[in-house]
């Protein structure tokens, strides 16, 4: 039976040099795709079939493999080096949001 890997949540790994390439809200929607990810095998509702394929194709399927942890701290160490930028205070942002409405 052919798996189907679009019915099924992974990702592809990605290298350090292509994390250093991508823009930071393309690294915050991956730390995103990868917090979405199943926690386990036996939590999930995959099949066997479908678990040695996504390991055979190299994919990220779960956050209790090694290939998980390692994609989250490459991820999270790219983007402890980019600039950060404060968001303000909750009043702030609720002020300018009102300003934008009452226009």
């Amino acid at each position: 039976m052919a798996v189907n890997f679009e019915l099924l949540n992974t990702l592809e790994p990605v290298c350090g040099e292509q994390l250093a390439q991508m823009h930071t809200g393309s690294l915050l929607r991956r730390l995103n795709d990868l917090r979405s990810l199943q926690e386990t095998f036996p939590q999930s509702d995959w099949t066997v079939e479908d678990k040695q394929a996504v390991e055979a194709a190299g994919l990220i399927a779960f956050k209790d493999q090694e290939n998980w942890k390692h994609a989250w701290t490459d991820v999270k160490n790219e983007l402890a080096q980019r600039e950060h930028l404060k968001r303000g205070s909750k009043e702030k942002r609720r002020a300018v949001q009102k300003r934008k409405q009452n226009r």
